[in-house]
């Protein structure tokens, strides 16, 4: 049985400028410690038609856990919850429990009411049937909504808001995969354990993953053998005997 397919998108055309790091290091990490995996990880611009791309491609990919972040500000840039209601074939509404958060956001963060102005209302504006999630330290909620088996989970871009509202409405839902992992290192180049590796899977019901280091000759190459605990431990224990056995081939001295 195969674990939760996840997906992270990152939508902002400031992710695109060198600027920003848009790697979501923060939040891959909270899902490992669950035991899950992402599979992968978009960062797009402001760019309409490339965010409907990307939705199709992840409901035609099977993907468990579509996460949108970014774009649900109150400017024309923000478009992701336009993407959605275009995605799910439905309309945009104004919802009440929404605006009633963003008057409450609002007074606790500048202590007086906001202006309910038709742009301030966007950042309380969802597609129509979705599931409103309350910001925890903002003022725009997010986004529940469902395609299929697919889950879209759309928060807000900023850090400060993306990363509570994860911990809060998400990472409880997710499930582990159960996979295991082990690490090993070996000083080796990886053209010469790449067929020790066709080995190791020939044999055992296991993935290897190999992660090369610039400086593998003083610092070794990290490899991480994943599968169900007991055949990861036989694998690794193979392969580390083939490992101390072998001798660098890829330079003939």
């Amino acid at each position: 049985m195969r674990g939760m397919k996840i997906e992270i998108v990152h939508i902002g055309d400031e992710l695109l400028t060198a600027e920003i790091d848009p790697y979501p290091s923060q939040m891959i990490r909270m899902i490992r410690e669950r035991g899950a995996n992402v599979n992968m990880i978009t960062v797009i611009g402001d760019d309409f038609p490339e965010i409907m791309r990307v939705f199709r491609s992840a409901g035609q990919s099977e993907v468990d856990f579509l996460i949108v972040t970014g774009g649900l500000g109150p400017t024309l840039d923000d478009i992701t919850r336009n993407a959605v209601a275009e995605y799910l074939g439905v309309e945009m509404e104004v919802r009440k429990d929404a605006v009633e958060w963003l008057v409450e956001a609002v007074k606790r963060m500048y202590g007086k009411k906001p202006v309910l102005t038709n742009e301030a209302l966007r950042m309380a504006t969802m597609p129509k049937g979705a599931i409103a999630l309350k910001n925890i330290t903002g003022a725009a909620c997010g986004i529940e909504a469902k395609k299929g088996k697919m889950t879209i989970f759309c928060l807000p871009g900023f850090p400060k808001e993306m990363l509570p509202m994860f911990q809060e409405y998400i990472l409880p839902r997710i499930e582990s995969d159960n996979i295991y992992e082990k690490e090993l290192r070996a000083w080796l180049g990886e053209t010469t354990m790449e067929p020790l590796f066709q080995r190791i899977i020939k044999e055992y019901r296991v993935r290897i993953a190999s992660l090369p280091d610039e400086n593998w000759r003083e610092k070794g190459n990290k490899i991480i053998v994943k599968g169900q605990k007991e055949e990861v431990e036989k694998a690794a224990e193979k392969l580390q005997k083939l490992l101390a056995e072998s001798k660098d081939q890829f330079v003939d001295e």
